[in-house]
């Protein structure tokens, strides 16, 4: 069915539940980009078995490119290759809970460049739908789109989290402790250079200062794996994998609002 939005996604792993979010969304998009970050080639052969029931463009990129390059410029590649331009920005494990009329409301609403989801408990709007000609994605970490909003003031979708892959511990520790090792280079990138944080929330500025040395001794748990991670080094990749030892799951802030803050936009609840 030809919908007209583009669904972008990536993943350095869960490609299990990569595909409940795209087993959820099937009736709202008609094209996937894929970030294909993955660490484990049995995993990248998981997505092309997908390929073959949807239309999915694998973007291959370095697996540190988020890294390097920090959230907003993977999003902005990956919208670089939709071929529509209504795009909708999930993250692998995340699917409907309750769908509001999305394919509808975007077709009836061609004035409209942002719309916007929300979760059963979780009060922050998320804006991740939008126009890629008239919005874009700024911030190297909690990242917002850029641009003059002109949004759609109700919710699309609300969105329900499924839990990430869990079959494989060893896996689920190195994809968590790859997460961390983005979000700390990337915090540290906006206490270094304010102007990278963007459009994002500058508490996130704050935030990385005053949790930099607890990130830093969880760094140092797993140096070899972060270094990989500094030069790009398959090999050092591979051999920090081999000698991992888990850390304890990582998790952000959710004190600070950030996507699709109402302040944020000039609006009312």
């Amino acid at each position: 069915m030809k919908t007209g939005i583009t669904l972008i996604t990536m993943g350095a792993g869960n490609v299990k539940a990569l595909g409940k979010t795209l087993e959820s969304f099937k009736n709202v998009f008609d094209e996937v980009v894929y970030g294909d970050l993955l660490l484990f080639e049995e995993d990248r052969e998981v997505v092309a078995t997908y390929q073959k029931e949807y239309n999915i463009k694998a973007l291959r990129l370095p697996f540190n490119y988020i890294f390097r390059y920090g959230f907003s410029d993977t999003l902005n590649l990956l919208s670089f290759h939709a071929t529509n331009n209504i795009v909708i920005y999930m993250n692998t494990s995340e699917v409907i809970d309750e769908d509001y009329g999305i394919v509808d409301i975007v077709k009836g609403n061609p004035d409209c460049n942002a719309f916007y989801f929300i979760h059963r408990t979780d009060p922050h709007r998320w804006f991740r739908m939008y126009n890629l000609k008239q919005l874009e994605w700024s911030g190297v970490i909690h990242e917002q789109l850029k641009g003059e909003y002109r949004p759609y003031h109700k919710p699309i979708f609300m969105m329900a989290d499924l839990e990430k892959d869990m079959d494989d511990p060893f896996k689920a520790d190195v994809f968590n402790s790859v997460k961390e090792i983005c979000y700390f280079r990337n915090y540290n990138r906006i206490v270094d250079h304010p102007k990278k944080l963007g459009e994002t929330d500058p508490g996130w500025i704050k935030f990385a200062t005053d949790n930099y040395d607890n990130m830093k001794q969880r760094m140092q748990s797993n140096e070899a794996l972060y270094e990989a991670f500094c030069t790009g080094s398959d090999l050092m990749l591979h051999q920090a994998i081999r000698n991992f030892k888990p850390t304890g799951k990582f998790q952000s802030s959710n004190l600070i609002e950030y996507q699709g803050d109402p302040k944020y936009l000039n609006k009312s609840k």
